[in-house]
């Protein structure tokens, strides 16, 4: 492969799995015949360009973590040296028998230990990742990969977080030296190094849980353009929204109380108002479409979610870029870690929700056959005579009535957005159709 077809290719990876759209990005002719002429040759069109649009996203973000994991690896010191550093004198040999001295080697032990896992989970990660996107011919291996590497990258670190680190370290030795006559010198200490260690793990998880919920959103989004008379998709967008949005809040609590820039508040509070934008266009999103217009539908949602989240971010840099507290290289590390995150999501959880609905479908199936479709409607109008059934009115959005939720050319008669929503939901004491 010469240099220019590298980069066309590197191009046309990136704007596949950054746009995540199956009605304006298809399978290239060599993927194509790739897949099918593979050990497990796959056939249909649309089954190509899924894979190729998995392939796209695991390449990109395998780039993105590992540049982040390079950037961990040159960028990590020991805590002796980076305590060190942070005197007058700097690291020399002297300041750091005297660091070791007075902190513990046990202590230091403990938290270089801890450090160097966590940068063996990212190298792992990252790896996996890598794994995933070279077998993107065999897709069950590539999501058995792609599945580990989410796990391993969200689970693990949240469990490392969760046990209290600071209860292993002992500075009992500076309560017999001279620090102003203090006995309980070496508890303060203690108590102060376990906050470090909080505010070490929080750095480590909170790109982890920031791509969590765009990920999910972005994979909702991209499933409705590959199956756009798929209620389900668009319903998952719509219901994790506040979560973000929520999150985002609760990031916000605690920052504004730390640093209590207007700067910061107001970038948080955009990317706020991003994610309920899908709320405000859920009646757009929980509908089935064609073919014709899901990507004029998704594109435009994006759109004005994108415009919040762009100058929400833009406030968020130029805030970090001025708090001389982060040092430039860290900032860059958890930009890529956040951004390889969100697309290793969106790939795993796009996996996994593709097999729901199938899944869901047979037993939707099995529902409209069975004789509990009449009970569960008499429910539902009981329930609607009341107004409990309208959406729009439910989210407070002025609109138009449910009827109109359901595309004309239905075959079936018109429901509402809550019956399509509930017969559509897996029913596992029903057993689908094989």
């Amino acid at each position: 492969m010469t240099f220019p077809d590298f980069v066309a290719l590197a191009r046309r990876f990136v704007i596949r799995a950054f746009t995540a759209d199956f009605q304006r990005e298809q399978a290239s002719p060599s993927e194509r015949a790739e897949l099918l002429t593979g050990t497990r040759p796959i056939a249909d069109p649309l089954a190509h360009d899924y894979v190729a649009w998995r392939r796209a996203a695991l390449w990109v973000a395998a780039v993105l973590l590992s540049l982040g994991v390079l950037i961990a690896l040159v960028d990590y010191s020991s805590t002796a040296y980076q305590l060190a550093s942070a005197s007058d004198q700097g690291a020399t040999t002297e300041q750091l028998r005297q660091v070791e001295l007075q902190f513990g080697s046990g202590n230091l032990n403990l938290l270089d230990g801890l450090q160097i896992f966590l940068l063996l989970v990212k190298i792992a990660v990252a790896g996996l990742v890598v794994f995933a996107a070279m077998r993107w011919t065999k897709v069950q291996k590539s999501r058995s990969f792609t599945r580990w590497a989410w796990l391993s990258a969200l689970i693990i670190p949240l469990l490392i977080s969760a046990w209290p680190w600071g209860q292993y370290l002992d500075f009992s030795h500076l309560n017999t030296r001279n620090w102003g006559g203090a006995s309980q010198q070496g508890e303060f200490v203690k108590q102060q190094v376990s906050v470090a260690i909080g505010a070490m793990l929080l750095v480590t998880v909170a790109p982890k849980l920031l791509a969590l919920f765009p990920g999910i959103m972005r994979s909702s989004l991209a499933l409705k353009t590959l199956l756009p008379q798929a209620t389900a998709p668009g319903w998952l967008t719509v219901v994790f929204a506040p979560f973000l949005a929520g999150f985002l809040l609760l990031a916000l609590c605690f920052m504004s109380q730390v640093q209590g820039s207007w700067v910061l508040i107001a970038g948080v509070l955009c990317l706020v108002v991003g994610p309920c934008v899908y709320v405000r266009r859920a009646s757009d999103l929980v509908r089935p479409h064609t073919d014709a217009e899901v990507g004029d539908v998704v594109r435009g949602v994006r759109r004005q979610a994108l415009t919040f989240h762009l100058v929400g971010g833009l406030l968020l840099f130029l805030y970090f870029i001025d708090l001389d507290a982060l040092p430039w290289t860290t900032a860059i590390h958890l930009l890529l870690e956040a951004a390889g995150g969100i697309l290793l999501t969106m790939v795993a959880i796009s996996d996994i929700t593709l097999a729901l609905l199938a899944y869901s479908h047979r037993q939707g199936s099995a529902f409209h056959s069975s004789e509990l479709v009449t009970s569960h409607e008499q429910r539902l109008a009981a329930l609607s005579t009341a107004g409990l059934t309208d959406l729009d009115a439910a989210l407070g959005i002025p609109g138009t009535s449910e009827a109109t939720t359901i595309v004309a050319s239905s075959p079936e008669p018109p429901r509402s957005m809550l019956e399509t929503m509930v017969t559509a939901m897996p029913r596992p004491q029903l057993k689908g159709r094989e």
